[in-house]
């Protein structure tokens, strides 16, 4: 009996602090917190490497 009184102290505190956790979260915005207005290279990264690929294939 007190082995069950000890697993529900525990799931209890457990799901307590998820709980809280949970509502202590931000809400989500348009963008993501410390984002910036740099532009992201990694398109433009991949895409030359490929045609850097495809250019030494063709020699």
């Amino acid at each position: 009996m007190v082995e069950y009184i000890i697993v529900l102290i525990i799931v209890s505190t457990v799901v307590f602090g998820l709980e809280r956790n949970r509502r202590l979260q931000p809400t989500f915005t348009s963008r993501p917190i410390g984002s910036s207005d740099a532009d992201d290279r990694d398109i433009e990264r991949t895409r030359a490497e490929l045609r850097a690929r495809f250019l030494c294939r063709a020699h």
